[in-house]
C-alpha cells in the first residue's frame, strides 16, 4: 500500500504524460503492448469516478488500483524479459558523460513516489523500452527542474524539439544506471528491473556550458528491424538539426518548422521503404467493426479542420502515432478539454487499433478506440495522405457499461 500524500487524482495527472508509444515491430511486445492496453481500459472502465471522490480516505483511493497492480504481478515475467531485452540491446553512455556536473537529487515528493514500487508499477507499466522509460521519468521531472532553475517557455522547447537519447549501463544484478539526454539537460538515475523502483535521480542545470561544449553526438544504437531503422534515422535528424546559430537566430516555430522539412526530404527519398513498413504493420493489425451509437461524433469548425490537416505529417509509421497526435489535438479543443480527469483517462488506456473495411489500393480505413475518445480516418499509404478524419466522443451514460474483451 502506498504511504505517500500525493491525492491519488496527482497520480492520474502525473500517468498523463505516458507517451509510451509502440517503436518496435515486435510481435511479442505488440501483443504485450495490446493485452495491456485492454487491461487498462478495463480497469479505468471499473473505477469510473471513483478516482476523483473526495469521501474515500488516501488508503480507499490507492486501493483503487490493486486490480492494474494485480495484473502486472501476473505479468511480471514477460513484462521483465522484454525490457531486459531492450536494455541488453542499449548503448552505454560515452566517457565524457562522467565529467558532467549534476544538479543533484531533486527530494521532492515525486521523486520519493519513484521509490515507491506500487506507484512505479502502475506508472511505467507500458513502457518497455529505455527510450519510453527515459521519456516518461524525464516528463515527470521536468517541471520541477523548469521551477528550480527559471527555465523559460521557449528556452523549454529546446528539450521537446530537438529529441532524445538514452544510454544504460548494468551495475548488478537487475539494477541499471540509465541516462536520458537532450539538447537542454541531461537526467540521470538507477533502475531496477525486477521492481520498477528508481534511486539516485540525478540532472544537470539546463544550458549547463559544460555539458554544452560537450555536443554530444548521436549515438547509433543497432536496429533489429526496418521499422527501427526509419525511426533512428528520424530521430538522429531531429537531434543533428540543432545548432547554436538556430537556436538564437530563430523561432521555436522555426526550429520545428526546420526539422519538418527535412523529415519530409527524408520521406519522399525513402518512401518505398515507409511503405513497406506502414503496410506490414497494418497487415498485422486486428479487423474492427464501426462505432455503434454510443459514441458521438464531433463536428470541427473550418479552422480546426486546417488545424488538424497540419497535424499529421507524411512520415507517421503506424496507427498509434496518429492517434497520439489526434489525441493531443483534440485535447485542445471543446469538449475533450474541460475535463482534466478525462483526458487523463484516456491518457492512462492508451488506444486500441482496428481494421475497418477493405483495404484497397494501398489505402486503409483505420479506427482507434480509447476510454472515452476514438478516431477514424483513411490513410493512403501511397500517397502518404490521411482523408475523412472523424473524431467521436463516448456518450457519459454509457462509459460504466462497457466491456472489454
Amino acid at each position: 500500500m502506498m504511504h505517500s500524500k500525493i491525492k491519488l487524482s496527482t497520480l492520474l495527472f502525473l500517468l498523463m504524460a505516458l507517451t509510451c508509444n509502440a517503436q518496435i515491430f515486435d510481435h511479442t511486445l505488440k501483443n504485450q503492448r495490446e493485452k495491456t492496453q485492454k487491461e487498462f481500459l478495463k480497469f479505468i472502465t471499473e473505477i469510473g469516478n471513483k478516482i476523483s471522490d473526495s469521501t474515500l480516505t488516501t488508503e480507499q483511493q490507492y486501493a483503487l488500483f490493486n486490480p492494474i497492480v494485480d495484473y502486472a504481478d501476473r505479468e511480471h515475467a514477460t513484462i521483465t524479459k522484454l525490457r531486459n531485452k531492450y536494455f541488453q540491446q542499449t548503448l552505454p553512455p560515452p566517457a565524457a558523460l562522467d565529467q558532467v556536473i549534476f544538479a543533484g537529487d531533486p527530494h521532492d515528493e515525486l521523486s520519493k513516489m519513484l521509490e515507491n514500487p506500487q506507484f512505479t508499477t502502475v506508472t511505467l507499466l507500458q513502457c518497455y523500452r529505455p527510450l519510453e522509460i527515459g521519456r516518461l521519468i524525464s516528463g515527470l521531472i521536468q517541471p520541477a527542474i523548469y521551477q528550480k532553475f527559471n527555465t523559460g517557455p521557449e528556452e523549454s522547447n529546446i528539450a521537446y524539439t530537438f529529441g532524445n537519447q538514452v544510454f544504460a549501463k548494468k551495475l548488478k544484478d537487475n539494477i541499471w544506471q540509465m541516462w536520458l539526454t537532450n539538447r537542454l539537460y541531461m537526467l540521470k538515475f538507477n533502475l531496477n528491473l525486477q521492481t520498477m523502483v528508481i534511486h539516485n535521480m540525478e540532472y544537470t542545470q539546463p544550458n549547463q556550458p559544460e555539458y554544452l561544449r560537450l555536443q554530444l553526438p548521436f549515438g547509433v544504437q543497432k536496429p533489429a528491424n526496418k521499422l527501427e531503422i526509419l525511426y533512428q534515422k528520424m530521430d538522429e535528424i531531429r537531434w543533428n538539426t540543432y545548432t547554436e546559430k538556430l537556436i538564437q537566430h530563430s523561432s521555436p516555430k522555426e526550429w520545428q518548422d526546420t526539422i519538418d522539412n527535412q523529415l519530409s526530404a527524408f520521406y519522399l527519398k525513402n518512401q518505398p521503404q515507409f511503405i513497406k513498413v506502414q503496410s506490414e504493420i497494418l497487415k498485422n493489425t486486428e479487423r474492427g467493426s464501426d462505432l455503434d451509437q454510443n459514441w458521438q461524433e464531433l463536428h470541427l469548425s473550418l479552422d480546426e479542420n486546417l488545424q488538424l490537416r497540419r497535424t499529421l505529417k507524411k512520415n507517421i509509421l503506424q496507427p498509434d502515432e496518429t492517434a497520439q497526435l489526434l489525441f493531443s489535438f483534440s485535447n485542445g479543443i471543446i469538449p475533450f478539454n474541460e475535463d482534466i480527469e478525462e483526458i487523463g483517462k484516456n491518457a492512462m488506456s492508451g488506444f486500441l487499433h482496428y481494421i475497418i473495411g477493405n483495404e484497397k489500393n494501398n489505402v486503409w480505413k483505420i479506427q482507434s478506440l480509447g476510454y472515452s475518445i476514438a478516431f477514424e480516418y483513411k490513410w493512403d499509404l501511397m500517397k502518404g495522405e490521411f482523408s475523412e478524419v472523424r473524431i467521436f466522443k463516448r456518450k457519459s451514460e454509457h462509459k460504466q457499461s462497457l466491456k472489454w474483451d
